[in-house]
């Protein structure tokens, strides 16, 4: 994973809670700084370097698509929006070219192919 790597590594979970936990979890097994937890989109956006990146490990569908419009709304151009999950490559072109069409870039990772 990421953090074991060394790389410091910022998230958001709408469910707070779970978020806090995973944060006391994790946070002591590693560098102090490197998991770093945000109670917001804009905060999450705060803590990553420009141009940002994010990549989003939620259910595909509906919540990809809730994940990538709040993003969308804490980003700036040029930053970057990833999708590992187990997308339709359909679902995945209309998204790229709504990220795309702000000035943004998406990347869909997981993509099945769908039938």
């Amino acid at each position: 994973n990421l953090l074991s790597k060394g790389f410091t590594v910022a998230f958001y979970n709408r469910e707070l809670d779970i978020g806090e936990n995973f944060h006391t979890e994790h946070a002591p097994k590693f560098d102090a700084g490197k998991l770093l937890g945000s109670a917001s989109y804009e905060d999450f956006a705060k803590l990553l370097k420009k141009p940002r990146k994010a990549l989003i490990l939620v259910t595909a569908g509906k919540p990809t698509d809730m994940v990538i419009e709040s993003l969308m709304g804490a980003f700036e151009k040029e930053d970057i929006i990833v999708d590992t999950g187990n997308a339709h490559f359909k679902d995945q072109s209309q998204r790229a070219e709504m990220v795309e069409a702000a000035g943004m870039r998406f990347l869909g990772m997981g993509i099945s192919g769908g039938a």
